[in-house]
Order: C-alpha cells, then sequence, then structure tokens
C-alpha cells in the first residue's frame, strides 16, 4: 500500500491542492515549453493560463537555462500568434467563398445545358453557404475572439511575466561554463544507457542542445538542495523520457523521482555530522497543473475553457482509428513475412505466402509517446486477426510449361499490430473536432498462428455438405457441427 501511495504522489493530477503545497515551503519551475504553449493555445485557455500563472506568481522560480530558451523563440511565436488570430476568420469566410464558387460554376454548366431547376438549384445553394457563414461568425463570437484581437493580446503578456520573475529576481544561478560542459559529458554516457531526461534528443539534436534537457534538471536540483526548496515541476516534455503513459496518466519518471532525493539530501559531511532529509517535487503536465490552481485558488474559467479541457487525447483517437487502419490495410495484405514471423508457423509452402485476408481488427490501446511543440507522436495498438494461403512448389507442366503448385495450404494469426500516428496541432483554434494526422505507419506486430491446416490431412474433404469454415480452426462447417455465428462446435464457445 505503501508504494501505490507514493507512486500516485508523482502523477500528475488536478486534484492536487497546490494551495497547500506553498505552506510547505514548495516554488514552481515550469519548463520553458510551458511559457511558449502560452502562444499555442486558444486565446481563452491562454488568458484562463496566463490568470492562474499570475496567481502563483510569487511562487514561480525561472531557471536560467528557461530564460535563455525562452528568448530565443518567444518572439517568432508571438508574432505568428498575432497572424494565426488575425487571419483565422476571414481565411475561413474566404475557403467558404472559394467552395461556393466552385459548386456555382459547376451548376452554370446545368444550367447552360438546360438541366430543369438548374437556376433554382443555384439560388439555393447561396442560400446555404449564406447560413453557414453566418454560423461561423456566431462560433467566433461566441468565443470571444474578435474582443480578444483587439482587447487581451495588444501586447506579449507572456514576456512581461517573464520579465517581471526577472525584475524581482525569481531566478535560478547559471552554471559555468565549466559545469555545462561536465554535465554534458555526463549526459553523453547517460544517454548511452537510456538515463532520463533527454536522451531522446540525443539523436535529434546536436552540440550542448542535446542536452539542455539534463542542464535544466541538473539546475533545478542544484536549487532545492542549496535553497532547501520543494519543487512543483511543470512540463509539457511528454517524451518517454520524463513521464510513463498509462491510461492517461502521466506518471513522472521514478529515476527521476529517486536521483531527486538522493541529490537533494543534505549529507552528513556538510551538515555537522547529520544526515539532512531530501526535499519533494511534485510534477505536473500544464493542463493538469492550471485545473489544480484553478480549483485551489479559484481562478475562475470560462465556459470556453472548460470545453478545451474536456477534450481528451481520446476523443481524437475515436475519430481517427479506422482512417488509421484503412492506411495500412494494403501494406498489410501484401506484407507476405514482414510482420509475420515464418517461425510461428507449423509449415508454409515454398513458394510463401499468399496475400493476407484481414478478417477482423479492433483498437485496443493507444498512447501518446512524444510531443514537440505542435507536433504529437500517438501509437495505437490494434488486435488483428488475418488468414492466408501456401504452396509448395511442384515443378513446371511438360506442355504449358505452367508452375505446378501443391494444393493449399490454410493460415490463421492473431496478434497485435502497433501504428504510429504523427499529428500536428495548431492550438490556437483546436480543440474543437479535429480528425486530421500527417503520416501513418506500421512500426511493430506480434503475431502468433491460430490455426494450420495442411492440404494433405485425411479428413480435410471429410466433412459433407459443408456451406462454410470455422475461422478459429479452418474445419469446414455443416449442420451436424454448427456452434452457431460462424464457429464451429468445438470453438464457438470462446466466443
Amino acid at each position: 500500500m505503501t508504494n501505490q501511495i507514493e507512486k500516485l504522489e508523482f502523477i500528475s493530477s488536478d486534484s492536487v491542492d497546490v494551495s497547500a503545497l506553498f505552506t510547505d515551503n514548495y516554488v514552481v519551475v515550469c519548463d520553458t515549453n510551458v511559457y511558449l504553449g502560452l502562444y499555442r493555445f486558444s486565446p481563452d485557455y491562454a488568458n484562463f493560463a496566463l490568470e492562474c500563472l499570475k496567481e502563483i506568481q510569487a511562487y514561480l522560480m525561472l531557471p536560467y537555462t528557461v530564460k535563455v530558451e525562452y528568448h530565443k523563440h518567444y518572439q517568432a511565436l508571438f508574432k505568428r500568434r498575432q497572424d494565426v488570430i488575425e487571419n483565422s476568420i476571414q481565411d475561413t469566410m474566404n475557403l467558404i467563398e472559394t467552395q461556393r464558387n466552385k459548386l456555382k460554376n459547376s451548376c452554370a454548366t446545368l444550367i447552360t445545358r438546360q438541366f430543369p431547376g438548374a437556376e433554382e438549384f443555384q439560388d439555393e445553394i447561396d442560400k446555404k453557404y449564406d447560413e453557414l457563414k453566418s454560423m461561423l461568425t456566431d462560433y467566433f463570437d461566441e468565443r470571444s475572439v474578435l474582443t480578444l484581437i483587439q482587447d487581451s493580446w495588444t501586447s506579449d503578456v507572456v514576456k512581461e511575466l517573464v520579465q517581471d520573475l526577472l525584475d524581482n529576481n525569481q531566478i535560478m544561478e547559471d552554471f559555468t561554463r565549466d559545469e555545462i560542459y561536465g554535465i554534458c559529458e555526463d549526459g553523453e554516457n547517460r544517454y548511452k544507457k537510456d538515463i532520463p531526461p533527454g536522451y531522446k534528443d540525443g539523436k535529434k539534436k546536436d552540440g550542448i542542445r542535446k542536452y539542455s534537457d539534463l542542464i535544466l534538471w541538473k539546475e533545478v536540483i542544484r536549487f532545492a538542495k542549496e535553497k532547501q526548496k520543494n519543487i512543483i515541476f511543470v512540463t509539457d516534455d511528454v517524451k518517454p523520457d520524463w513521464w510513463k503513459i498509462e491510461n492517461d496518466k502521466y506518471e513522472f519518471l521514478p529515476q527521476l523521482v529517486q536521483e531527486f532525493e538522493k541529490d537533494t539530501k543534505t549529507r552528513a559531511s556538510t551538515n555537522g555530522g547529520v544526515t539532512g532529509h531530501s526535499m519533494k517535487i511534485v510534477p505536473f503536465v500544464s493542463a493538469d497543473f492550471y485545473e489544480a490552481v484553478s480549483k485551489s485558488m479559484g481562478v475562475p474559467k470560462s465556459d470556453v475553457v472548460d470545453q478545451a479541457l474536456k477534450i481528451t487525447d481520446k476523443d481524437y483517437i475515436d475519430s481517427i482509428q479506422y482512417r488509421v487502419f484503412d492506411y495500412v490495410i494494403n501494406e498489410l495484405t501484401y506484407s507476405g513475412y514482414s510482420y509475420v514471423d515464418e517461425s510461428v508457423l507449423t509449415y508454409s509452402g515454398s513458394e510463401g505466402i499468399d496475400d493476407w485476408e484481414i478478417e477482423n481488427y479492433d483498437l485496443s490501446s493507444f498512447a501518446m509517446v512524444e510531443r514537440d511543440d505542435d507536433q504529437i507522436i500517438y501509437e495505437l495498438v490494434y488486435n488483428v486477426q488475418m488468414s492466408s494461403y501456401s504452396y509448395d512448389y511442384w515443378g513446371r507442366d511438360e506442355d504449358t510449361k505452367e508452375v505446378v503448385t501443391s494444393p493449399a495450404y490454410q493460415h490463421g494469426v492473431v496478434g497485435e499490430v502497433t501504428i504510429s500516428v504523427v499529428r500536428t496541432v495548431d492550438m490556437l483554434l483546436d480543440f474543437e473536432d479535429s480528425s486530421e494526422f500527417d503520416s501513418v505507419e506500421i512500426i511493430s506486430s506480434d503475431f502468433e498462428e491460430r490455426y494450420y491446416r495442411s492440404c494433405f490431412e485425411d479428413d480435410y474433404d471429410d466433412i459433407p455438405n459443408a456451406y462454410g469454415m470455422c475461422p478459429d480452426c479452418a474445419k469446414k462447417i455443416n449442420v451436424e457441427n454448427d456452434g452457431g455465428n460462424g464457429f464451429c462446435a468445438d470453438c464457438a464457445p470462446n466466443h
């Protein structure tokens, strides 16, 4: 029970009483992606998040590493944010007009060819598109986008918040050059062993940049130990070198917790022979943190913000799961032994596997495995049931020279297929329905044999008046051995 309680302490949760933590010597440390993320949120949600940060501003501490990274990127993100918001309404209206004109041009052809009622149909198109434009105008009005453009972000309010922290000396001391080189050397050894954090950046970034997560982590640990402060750590870097994701819950990696506790403990040699206690860390992803601040410190949320918070990854996956599999069906069908290891089959003919038939599939589970700025990578795991045939090569017909093969061997397999889906999210206006993705790729599979039928088995055709075949064991089915729902009497009880 104790281990379970300890584990729950390191799961990002909006039920944490943040105000109580502040009375227990906690400060808040936000990763760079938390500050930069404010530029990518929808206007309503960005304002809500900012209000949460302002409410706890006295407890914020800015790592020097975060200051440097923030100043590299904030100008471009602020400009992009302003451009997107200002253009979003007009771009949408322009799209409607473009589609209207395309359809009306098609109608003009019908009118020229004197199709009955074509002119009335064209007038009806105009009415429907006017209704659509009116709906969109109401949509933007309800979400206060027009007001926000005029009133809220006339200046870079995120930059102002960061500057306030600097002016109030709420910033950690930076490392010396020699200390940074030492962390980079340590990082090289850690990354070879997949020791978190930051090893996922090892192959994507170069130079000191690849160690930025590790430098930040070391900076937080040093501050906690030297200032004897407990830490609320907020990061939206959800790669597996920070978090373990299970059932839509983010659990901070145990290795990180152990390292934090070990390195923040006061050694006896520096404390008059008495070993001091370790400092404590409470991790969050930003959405949970903002919600926790809202609940415990009374920061109000608008209805739109409530709606945004209720939109989960599951809604997105539900909307794309069938289209994702459609993208890989052909690849699976013609894959031969690419995804089904030949060694799991009892026997397969020398001519290899014929095309696989996908008999059934369903989504088993999914997880968000990586997020880098506005790009998110999900892994979807499907249960898949397939069947195929194989043949032995028997030579060539002496007259026709055509290949002669044995009768078919039947193969049935069942297993899991893991598919990677890459999605780019524009958080400015994207918390409504979204079902787009950038790419789909099969990244792994694990199949086992479900049935095998040899063409030489004595009882292969020994079932008279058969009108079907059992998908589990490939036995032919007639009235005497029909177990119902398409299965034979032996296999039906398993379903």
